[in-house]
């Protein structure tokens, strides 16, 4: 099997916290040695559930009119999105372009779930994720498995996690369900998110622990792995061939 991991575009809060960092780094500039720990905590435009920014829609089209191309960068088979609205409003034009039914994949969220942090103090509370029908205003028709919603209308818990060390298993259960699900020759296309991704990289190469630093993965990147029998070989990291240079952002 072969799994494409796609990284979700630019949200809100990925253009937020560019914007927090770039205000960090010019006080520095200006005050060297300055405390700014409380402007890194009052980070008011935050939200828990996050949607694209205009650039991370291009960002996605962009990776949609790639697969629809003479020469795509892969061709899927199947394609499966976290339930979060920037992993399914992502996924929305690879699955117009190529035709695929979007299938939600319960457990592919981001680490930590959906949560909320108090700007002030920097505590974090878990927050339901959304429901079926706002996920498809923004992913378009989408396949939910059983039990993803408690009752129609009604949200999704949110995956909310206390620390990091619910992610590992979290991931390796996602990879053995697709290995379980699908055929050595199908290739399947997860949209999902920058940190969870290092998870699943670690499952897939049966490591313990977090590679490093962690591989980068820019908004609509995609890396690639291969499984086959037992085996693991990444394909490509992070490739972002399908954007023009100015529309890069991690």
């Amino acid at each position: 099997m072969q799994l494409v991991l796609v990284r979700h575009g630019q949200s809100a809060n990925n253009l937020s916290w560019a914007i927090e960092q770039a205000r960090k780094r010019q006080r520095e500039a200006e005050e060297p040695g300055a405390e700014i720990v409380e402007e890194v905590l009052e980070w008011p435009s935050r939200v828990p559930d996050p949607t694209l920014t205009d650039l991370g829609i291009r960002q996605a089209q962009a990776l949609g009119t790639a697969l629809s191309s003479d020469r795509p960068p892969f061709v899927p088979t199947h394609l499966y999105a976290s339930p979060t609205l920037r992993a399914v409003a992502t996924a929305r034009p690879l699955a117009e372009a190529t035709g695929l039914p979007l299938v939600l994949q319960p457990e592919a969220f981001e680490v930590g779930g959906i949560q909320d942090v108090d700007p002030q103090t920097g505590e974090r509370e878990g927050r339901p994720g959304a429901t079926l029908a706002k996920l498809q205003d923004y992913g378009g028709v989408l396949q939910a498995p059983p039990g993803l919603f408690p009752a129609e209308g009604e949200p999704w818990d949110g995956g909310y996690e206390e620390d990091y060390r619910p992610a590992f298993p979290r991931a390796q259960r996602v990879l053995s369900s697709l290995l379980i699900a699908h055929r050595l020759e199908d290739v399947v296309v997860l949209v999902s998110h920058q940190f969870f991704a290092q998870f699943v990289i670690a499952a897939a190469f049966g490591w313990d622990s977090l590679p490093g630093r962690g591989f980068r993965v820019d908004n609509t990147g995609h890396l690639s792995l291969r499984l086959v029998e037992g085996k693991t070989e990444a394909e490509w990291i992070n490739r972002v061939d399908h954007l023009d240079p100015g529309d890069v952002t991690n």
